[in-house]
């Protein structure tokens, strides 16, 4: 009896240790940083296995650097620093890796972000272990806030072997390995990666290359590069910080390994990733890749036509051309046709070929514009009316329609934005409801009814921008705002009683505050959301360094053409226009106030003042042909 016990507590001993094992296997994760990667590479270091598949950007703060994107990796969050203090690996005498320069780094880094030392990956996966293979200074992703790496290699031998040994020695001693794989162009070199992946693919495989491969640098590529997935999953990779399939940030790489190890940081900026299914994750990344080319020459091709009228326009107002008007009207109503054609057009999937869907596209809106033109109609408050209908229905039912837009397109290739409304079609929403709430306004006799519609109009603008749609905080307090104009100047008859002022004060701070409820409580929390948590945790410092960014960033891209000359030519426009014209009415001047509004609150707010102003030189122009004298 007494032996049969022993027996049956060393059998649950063993299952007990089994177990562990087992565990600590399904937890280690190896982090390939290699030179680049391209679609051919891809297919044959796979070798078959299932993976998931996506895009990634590069892009970091500035100084822009290998050591600012592997410290972006090591941080969850895109980060800046001065590359010349990285000197080098040495292995010490206990075997710790010492980063040589790394005090240099670090003190750089936390001097542009005061609270990156609180979350640096080495630190908070000390438990675990972290540890590195490689020669170069992504060792800065295994480090940590010392510059040190407890276990690992400061060198790296091509060979099967070698790599094998060496690998599984540091995976029984920490569950990350951080593997630096200079790929180079020799065959031999992919051969070698594609069996290291086979003999650890029931580990967790994520491949990341720290620069562009030459097939896939165009002319805008500056920063976005695939990365793969090796965990048992085929598809496109996705998370909460985008929201888009196929697309994933550097913050995500951070809580993904955070993940692994069932670890969570309450101030990661990225999110954890997953997988949506598909049959053939390359062919998907392809077809991805294909459209996001196409969409982002599209849009500079149209935006490019958009700022040149701006400069057309002014150009013979400045010059007193009387006979150019009619030119110019139907120039203008071109462009707002061709907003609308281009939304209707993001329902299909034309916009793969580029040079099919640019002659379907100016086709159409020159013969609907020509149409229009010999009509007894106000093509101005029809399209806008149009084009407001058409943006909320994609941002409500179908989001797909605003990014296969010129207008909607979020540059992916920048990675400023992935999802929700950029301040393109921001600025577009809110003065197409403006000049639509005119038009209609204009057949409605019934004063009850005009107010109800008014308040529709201008409430509606604010769901669309708000945390569950849209997701444009700038935006969103730029359509509290119109809410307010709008309600004060044709429902409260532009009293400024104690009694209205106090009520626009309370339906202000309701409307926002009911915004960041439904916001915090959400699944999905929205930028603006994890901003104040991010203040909440970090404290005013937080505020500070994400206030100086945006105003950099808006200096930045006003003061660069086409932008400056653009917003010059537009204002020369309308000082022309107010001065010839009889009545400058006071929709022309809320128009203007909120374009300034959307402008400055927003980092690339130029975008949504030149697409405003355009609207309303439209609608100037439209509506005073014939009292205009020159």
């Amino acid at each position: 009896m007494k032996k049969r016990n022993i027996i049956i507590i060393l059998v649950l001993f063993m299952v007990f240790l089994n177990s562990d094992l087992s565990y600590g296997e399904e937890n280690n994760t190896i982090l390939i940083i290699v030179d680049e990667l391209d679609f051919e590479t891809i297919d044959e270091i796979s070798n078959k296995n299932p993976y998931g598949a996506g895009f990634i950007n590069t892009n970091t703060r500035n100084p822009y650097g290998n050591e600012s994107f592997y410290f972006s990796l090591a941080t969850g969050r895109k980060v800046g620093v001065k590359s010349e203090y990285y000197k080098g690996l040495y292995k010490d005498k206990g075997g710790t890796i010492q980063i040589l320069g790394f005090p240099e780094l670090y003190n750089s880094l936390k001097k542009r972000n005061n609270n990156i030392h609180l979350e640096i990956l080495g630190d908070k996966l000390k438990e675990q272990g972290i540890s590195y293979i490689g020669s170069d200074s992504s060792a800065i992703i295994a480090a940590n806030s010392k510059g040190e790496i407890k276990f690992g290699e400061t060198s790296l031998e091509y060979n099967n072997i070698w790599l094998r040994d060496k690998s599984n020695e540091y995976l029984s001693k920490s569950n990350i390995l951080v593997l630096s794989y200079e790929i180079g162009d020799t065959k031999s070199r992919v051969n070698i990666l594609r069996d290291y992946i086979e003999d650890f693919k029931d580990y967790d495989i994520m491949i990341i290359p720290r620069d562009i491969s030459p097939n896939m640098k165009y002319i805008l590529n500056k920063s976005l590069v695939p990365v793969i997935y090796i965990n048992g999953e085929e598809g496109l990779l996705k998370t909460l910080s985008t929201k888009r399939e196929g697309f994933i940030t550097v913050g995500d790489i951070y809580a993904e390994l955070l993940s692994t190890q069932e670890e969570i940081s309450p101030r990661a900026l990225g999110s954890k990733i997953d997988t949506v299914e598909k049959e053939n994750s390359l062919k998907e990344l392809k077809i991805l890749f294909s459209k996001t080319i196409s969409l982002i020459f599209i849009a500079t091709i149209f935006h490019g036509i958009v700022y040149y009228l701006q400069c057309y326009n002014s150009y013979f107002l400045y010059k007193n051309r009387l006979d150019k008007l009619n030119q110019m009207h139907l120039y203008n109503t071109f462009i707002l046709v061709n907003i609308l054609v281009s939304l209707v057009m993001g329902l299909s999937s034309l916009h793969i070929n580029l040079f099919l869907y640019l002659f379907i596209n100016l086709l159409v809106s020159y013969i609907i514009n020509i149409f229009i033109a010999e009509k007894e109609v106000n093509p101005i408050g029809l399209f806008s009316s149009l084009t407001y209908g058409i943006i909320l229905f994609g941002i409500f039912f179908f989001p797909e329609l605003i990014y296969n837009s010129y207008i909607g397109f979020n540059n992916l290739f920048y990675g400023a934005r992935y999802y929700g409304f950029n301040n393109g079609i921001m600025g577009v929403l809110l003065i197409s409801s403006i000049i639509s709430y005119y038009f209609v306004r204009d057949y409605i006799e019934n004063e009850f009814v005009k107010d109800l519609v008014c308040i529709l109009y201008f409430a509606i603008n604010m769901l669309a921008l708000s945390a569950s749609f849209g997701t444009n905080t700038g935006g969103f307090i730029t359509s509290v705002i119109l809410f307010l104009i709008m309600i004060y100047t044709n429902i409260l008859e532009k009293d400024w009683s104690i009694k209205n002022i106090i009520i626009l004060v309370l339906m202000a701070i309701s409307i926002f505050g009911i915004n960041m409820y439904f916001d915090y409580h959400s699944h999905e929390k929205s930028h603006a959301i994890n901003f104040l948590m991010r203040i909440k945790n970090f404290g005013f410092v937080e505020f500070r360094d994400m206030f100086r960014i945006k105003i950099k960033e808006l200096i930045k891209w006003t003061i660069l053409p086409p932008f400056s000359i653009v917003i010059i030519a537009q204002i020369i426009s309308l000082k022309k226009l107010k001065n010839i014209m009889p009545k400058f009415k006071s929709e022309y001047y809320i128009i203007i106030f909120i374009a300034l509004i959307g402008f400055i609150l927003n980092d690339t707010g130029m975008i949504t003042f030149i697409y405003m102003i355009h609207y309303l030189i439209s609608w100037i122009i439209y509506e005073n042909m014939g009292n205009i004298k020159l």
